[in-house]
């Protein structure tokens, strides 16, 4: 059940993340990680998930005690999920998680970077980051600005 916003970049990464955690996890054999994978998302191979599922998979390996670091020449330091910028994680669990993921998409195809959403919301709403913000009006205010927005960028395009 691959989502639309999925990527292939983005996958292969989490991939090896779920290699570096198999590896570091001696008990987690083939046999286990299907069991896990069927127990914790219903599917019995990483392919039939989708990059939110891949990266709630990274983050309980790191819950189990797994260590993903970077490569040697970046100092080895631990990665943190928001270590990616160009990255926003929102869980279903999350209020007004539908919206805050519409808003993703549109602000990510607009072009903009995903450290200056962080910045429009702490200036606009007073929420630090944009994950925090949990008013349902400011959420709804900002996506009516952006499929504004987004429409306004995708004219040109439709009349050429």
């Amino acid at each position: 059940m691959t989502m639309m916003h999925d990527n292939r970049p983005m996958r292969l990464g989490l991939y090896r993340k779920i290699e570096i955690a198999r590896k570091q996890l001696p008990a987690m054999d083939e046999d286990a990680f299907r069991a896990l994978l069927q127990n914790e998302f219903g599917v019995r191979s990483r392919k039939e998930m989708n990059t939110h599922e891949l990266s709630r998979l990274v983050h309980l390996f790191a819950e189990m005690g797994v260590e993903y670091t970077a490569p040697a020449r970046a100092r080895n330091k631990a990665v943190k999920p928001h270590a990616r910028p160009d990255w926003i994680e929102i869980t279903d669990s999350m209020p007004h998680a539908r919206e805050k993921r519409a808003i993703l998409a549109i602000w990510r195809k607009l072009g903009y970077s995903m450290t200056s959403l962080d910045t429009r919301v702490k200036r606009e709403f007073g929420a630090e980051i944009f994950v925090w913000l949990q008013d349902g009006a400011a959420v709804s205010r900002l996506l009516t600005d952006l499929q504004r927005r987004e429409k306004a960028f995708e004219r040109p395009l439709l009349s050429g």
